[in-house]
């Protein structure tokens, strides 16, 4: 029913701490690969925040949601799921796997929950806007061979890709401000776990379906980008391309051929070269890879 991702303990007493099983979607081309699921990730990577302190023990088990023993054994639930085997808890919503990571991490001190709301301001709503602008851009270039180019867009398409803009733009402003790591510091907290990945799916589905990339002139953005490739949470939570391209086109019901389901997976984890140039100039990361 499931593959097993297991997060070794960090040492100690590993009996004392708890063991939450995460359950994620498995990737629709591969059963044993990690799927595309958003919030998926993001408990995933909130989850490897409290095991690399050694909090907790963590596995994260790839689910084929379409199998009989899933929905025998979860009764309609869908991932993510997180389970809790010494207090014979299972949490099956999204607001439940949230509060019980927020606890621990209260309990260890972990400011993986500090709020921002200067932080949240500027990133909520652009993964909604972005799917807006999807779902537009995907319905007027269908039938066409190629995506259309941005400036060809009628207004009203216009107009969502000019919010993504604005926000990106805007994320980009608070980065260069605050010249840190991630949103909040030098630490990862839950803005970058919801952050970190969408950003990532913007910038493949973009490429992949859109004709469009995330400006090349958001310089700190684009470290914050870079920070996440480097980063060993989005790293092991985060699904091959192929599998973020696949998730996207059954949502929009675009057709996928059989070349692209046996390609083998890749991740792209490397920016371009002249965005990294760009981030040298200004001595924000000089020792990274590019493409």
């Amino acid at each position: 029913m499931a593959d097993a991702y297991q997060i070794q303990s960090n040492g100690g007493d590993s009996q004392s701490k708890p063991l939450l099983e995460l359950y994620v979607k498995a990737s629709g081309i591969d059963a044993r690969r990690i799927g595309a699921d958003l919030f998926c990730q993001e408990f995933w990577m909130e989850l490897y925040a409290l095991y690399e302190i050694g909090v907790a023990r963590v596995e994260v088990k790839t689910v084929n949601v379409n199998s009989e023993a899933f929905k025998k054994n979860f009764l309609g639930a869908q991932p993510p799921i997180m389970i809790e085997e010494e207090k014979e808890l299972t949490y099956t919503d999204n607001r439940e796997i949230e509060g019980r990571i927020f606890h621990l991490a209260k309990e260890f001190n972990v400011p993986l929950f500090e709020k921002d709301p200067s932080a949240e301001k500027r990133i909520e709503n652009l993964y909604r806007n972005f799917k807006l602008f999807l779902r537009a851009k995907v319905e007027f270039d269908k039938g066409k061979k190629e995506p259309s180019r941005v400036e060809d867009l009628p207004a009203q398409i216009k107009v969502h890709y000019n919010r993504v803009c604005e926000q990106l733009s805007n994320i980009d402003q608070l980065l260069s401000e605050r010249k840190t790591r991630y949103l909040l510091g030098n630490s990862m907290t839950e803005y970058d776990c919801e952050l970190m990945p969408r950003l990532h799916h913007i910038r493949i589905i973009g490429l992949s379906l859109l004709g469009f990339d995330i400006p090349h002139n958001f310089t700190h953005l684009w470290n914050y980008i870079l920070t996440a490739y480097r980063t060993a949470a989005f790293i092991e939570s985060c699904p091959a391309d192929q599998d973020i391209i696949h998730h996207y086109k059954e949502q929009l019901n675009l057709f996928t051929n059989q070349r692209e389901t046996l390609q083998s997976p890749t991740k792209t984890h490397t920016i371009p070269e002249k965005v990294l140039s760009d981030i040298r100039v200004k001595g924000l990361a000089p020792d990274v890879n590019v493409h």
